[in-house]
């Protein structure tokens, strides 16, 4: 039976390999593409600007991808993905190092089936590789900390330079607090400064040395300033990106990023800040680990710049804690409340699967019930091959949200995808362009449209440059409707496609109920000038 959960997830994995991009996932698909067509594998750029808000780690095993198998979302996607997952191995042996094996095993499945990581699997962040970085440098690090080995000190470092390198300082965040609270709650205050740590930064230094050298290259000092200063404060304060003021926008990510173990989560968190004020003896391994967690959350609720992806760092961390509380509760044999309250929440689960089905029926709804009917034979199944309650639970909980992922990974997600204007504009283009003609972007950022042409699609920079291009033929402008308005101030128009759009990082209620989805759609436009 748990090679059906196996297989459920693989399935889940292989097909959002598939699904189209959008966002900033667009974004790194064409500065990875651009990345590998120009030769340099140093210098970032993004429609022949410099590029400096992201190291170059996630471009890396993008541009492998596309230089193997092409422009398609399957090779932009394939070794992010990989290293994605060789996080959940990471966090196995970090769980089995701190606590047990069961602890480690069930932290690796909470991690790999929780909705957020299942989500950023296919919409590929720098947070999607950032995570196994940081999961890498503490499984490392830890080990170090109990046998002081060099090797384990040099690879530990070396994961903390990788994350490092997939977003910048932020990915040293969580490694430092966990040493530092670790060697605090241990009373080694003489090794919280001891000089053996230089050479440790020297190491992560090193590996992201890439990224330094690019932005001191192309920026001078002040792309330095940027990558650890400006870039990172700056979203705190606000100043640089972002204006949220949810202190609780993290809190309230927890209930549905760790979908369906919520329920494991949140026990767990509370069984571990309970046992900090009333076991006679303190885990510090616990105290370390959630520790760090918490002030990593606390910088990300202060800060003005919010996103779902951000939170991803901390959740295999948080969930070696899962897997250590959900251990000790099982060999207890004290786990009956556990999963009557599991068995309430997945019935809830099961409704809200249901009403999505019902609600989206037209988006082949029909698959939905065809899952739903294999998640509840392999429900009842597992209770005739799997006798023990927790093990049947588990199991019921993977199938369920395996199920409920595939329907959206096979199904609701790519016919949602459909709605993106740009792959269509690029289908007009190559259906009715004549030889010699060039396609211009104006006034849009939707970044797809640069990895998904076949032919260079050129950035419209200036306003010297636009004049230019709309006074000869051969042109196709891609642009807003306001973008459309201002050209026919100039030129008479013979063709024009109206394209109705909708980015997939902008979604709401309007547009997911059908009736209404076509007045809460923009309008792009796609000019052809003769």
């Amino acid at each position: 039976m748990w090679g059906y959960a196996f297989l459920l997830f693989a399935g889940v994995y292989i097909w959002g390999l598939f699904i189209d991009l959008t966002g900033d996932s667009g974004l790194y698909a064409a500065i990875s593409k651009q990345m590998t067509e120009s030769g340099d594998w140093l210098t970032l750029k993004i429609n022949g600007e410099l590029y400096d808000q992201k190291p170059h780690l996630l471009f890396w095993l993008a541009g492998i991808g596309i230089k193997l198998f092409g422009n398609t979302n399957f090779a932009f996607k394939i070794f992010p993905a990989l290293w994605a997952l060789a996080g959940v191995y990471f966090t196995y042996r970090l769980g089995k190092v701190l606590f047990s094996e069961n602890a480690g095993r069930f932290a690796a499945l909470v991690t790999a089936t929780s909705q957020i990581f299942v989500l950023y699997l296919f919409d590929i962040h720098t947070d999607t590789v950032l995570q196994t970085g940081v999961v890498l440098a503490l499984w490392q690090l830890v080990l170090y900390l109990k046998t002081n080995r060099a090797k384990h000190f040099i690879l530990g470092f070396a994961g903390v330079g990788l994350a490092m390198l997939s977003k910048g300082p932020v990915g040293a965040v969580v490694p430092f607090f966990v040493v530092l609270f670790y060697l605090v709650f241990q009373k080694k205050y003489k090794q919280i400064f001891h000089p053996k740590w230089i050479p440790g930064i020297l190491i992560a230094l090193l590996v992201v040395s890439p990224a330094l050298v690019h932005l001191y290259k192309s920026f001078g000092a002040e792309g330095i300033r940027f990558f650890f200063i400006t870039n990172n404060f700056g979203r705190i304060s606000g100043e640089y990106a972002g204006s949220s003021t949810d202190y609780f926008f993290y809190l309230h990510t927890i209930v549905w990023a760790f979908l369906p173990w919520t329920v494991f989560v949140v026990f767990a968190l509370f069984s571990e800040i309970k046992s900090w004020f009333s076991a006679k003896e303190k885990d510090i391994r616990g105290i370390a680990l959630l520790g760090s967690v918490m002030v990593f959350t606390g910088i990300l609720s202060i800060a003005k710049g919010k996103a779902p992806n951000y939170f991803l760092l901390a959740v295999p961390v948080i969930a070696v804690i899962t897997g250590k509380w959900t251990d000790i509760v099982f060999a207890a044999h004290n786990e009956q409340k556990l999963i009557r309250a599991q068995r309430i929440f997945l019935i809830v689960f099961l409704a809200l699967f249901a009403f999505v089905g019902f609600m989206f029926r037209a988006e082949k709804g029909w698959l939905l019930f065809v899952l739903l009917f294999i998640m509840a034979a392999a429900g009842f199944a597992s209770t005739l091959v799997i006798f023990g309650r927790f093990k049947r639970m588990v199991f019921i909980s993977v199938a369920m949200t395996g199920s409920f992922n595939l329907f959206l990974n096979v199904s609701f997600i790519p016919n949602l995808f459909n709605y993106q204007a740009p792959p269509q504009a690029l289908n007009i283009f190559q259906a009715n362009k004549n030889p010699g003609d060039k396609l211009y972007n104006y006034h849009m950022e939707d970044y797809e449209l640069f990895f998904y042409a076949k032919d260079t699609v050129r950035q419209i920079a200036d306003w010297e440059e636009y004049y230019e291009i709309i006074g000869k033929g051969g042109s196709w402008l891609y642009t807003t409707k306001a973008g459309y308005d201002e050209t026919v101030k100039y030129i008479d128009i013979d063709t024009v496609y109206f394209i109705s759009h909708k980015g997939m990082n902008n979604l709401s209620l309007r547009f997911l109920n059908l009736s209404t989805r076509e007045v809460s759609m923009d309008t792009t436009c796609l000019i052809q000038i003769n």
